[in-house]
């Protein structure tokens, strides 16, 4: 599947942008919803390829899967580069989970699709904005003269941006960024910045550092990680409908994705492995070292669940502010708690963070 978001453009109209959202999503519908049961082979469509910030990703479900009657592989994850494609799988019934930008689920719920988060899997992440050319500031993005790269309204690396700019007092958002490519992933951003099609983007801090050495300008202007300190980047969702038929289903998946959460911050070989073995160009031990403190300083993968009310509002006001959504959802018809709930029973409760000098286990409280 290939959607037209995946293409180089201009910016289009907000407005534009979410007619070709839905115009994707309806025909698809029309195929069927996704249904299935705990009987059938899990698959999960992705938006993006896995990246060392967010690894437990996929490595959780992995490895850790048949500890809560989970049989998968990594064929079993597809990725399409592309939420609006990722999402049409669903709704086609070829996957059943679809793992993307937090954002991105909220803009379907408001172009009428019943999709509903039950877990989340990246909340901080190691995005930076990153410059050349003399381009050093923040607010240089807005100079007409400054090229760049972002993704598709709705889209997780547009929301990063937006966030940063509000962190840095900016009064304006993405959509007020006059020379502007849309390049949907964030390798195909590295590409072009490292082949000066673009002077500014929004990037993985270890896709900087494996690109830095061939931009002897090349610099990192603001961080998410540094900057932001509440934030949902990422999450994964499904339709109401297979929500209510795989309750257990949908828990054990998101049981599975935890424990990798719990478990990669805590030990730097087994993170480097799990690395090696799910990014198809992993860094250097070094770059990885780097990334790995950060995970464990921000805290950027979520243990005991998250998505409280007040991130997802956040949130939600980002986009609003943003014109990518009309409005603010209410969070309990967002998030389907039961799955995470569940999930952290399985998990015999809350844990520490990384940082605590001694982690406690408690019963579940959302």
């Amino acid at each position: 599947m290939r959607s037209f978001f995946n293409k180089t453009t201009a910016r289009q109209p907000l407005s534009f942008v979410r007619s070709l959202v839905i115009l994707f999503l309806l025909p698809a519908a029309l195929v069927g919803c996704g249904g299935s049961d705990s009987s059938e082979r899990t698959r999960v469509s992705l938006t993006a390829t896995t990246k060392p910030s967010y690894v437990a990703t996929v490595y959780g479900p992995v490895h850790y899967g048949p500890e809560f009657g989970l049989n998968m592989t990594r064929d079993d994850f597809v990725v399409f580069q592309s939420h609006a494609t990722a999402t049409q799988s669903v709704l086609s019934g070829q996957t059943s989970i679809l793992g993307g930008s937090f954002i991105s689920h909220l803009l379907l719920r408001e172009a009428g699709q019943d999709f509903k988060v039950f877990c989340p899997f990246t909340n901080l992440d190691d995005f930076v904005i990153v410059g050349r050319n003399g381009v050093s500031q923040v607010e240089q993005l807005f100079d007409p003269d400054v090229r760049v790269a972002i993704d598709s309204p709705g889209g997780a690396g547009g929301i990063i941006l937006n966030a940063m700019l509000q962190a840095a007092g900016i009064e304006k958002s993405v959509a007020d960024i006059p020379n502007v490519r849309i390049l949907e992933s964030s390798s195909l951003r590295t590409s072009v910045f490292v082949a000066n099609g673009v002077d500014a983007t929004v990037l993985h801090l270890a896709q900087f550092k494996q690109s830095a050495s061939e931009i002897p300008d090349a610099m990192i202007i603001a961080s998410l990680y540094g900057d932001v300190p509440v934030f949902i980047k990422e999450a994964y969702a499904a339709t109401g409908s297979w929500l209510e038929e795989n309750q257990e289903l949908a828990a054990a998946f998101c049981a599975s994705v935890l424990k990798a959460a719990r478990e990669l911050p805590q030990d730097f070989d087994l993170y480097v492995r799990a690395v090696n073995g799910f990014v198809g160009e992993p860094p250097g031990r070094e770059v990885l070292r780097e990334v790995f403190d950060l995970i464990r300083e921000y805290d950027f993968w979520p243990m005991n669940g998250g998505l409280e009310p007040e991130s997802i509002i956040f949130m939600a006001q980002l986009a609003v502010e943003a014109g990518v959504l009309n409005g603010v959802p209410d969070p309990a018809e967002v998030v389907d708690r039961r799955p995470l709930e569940r999930a952290l029973e399985l998990l015999g409760g809350k844990v520490g963070l990384p940082g605590e000098s001694s982690p406690t286990v408690s019963k579940p409280e959302l």
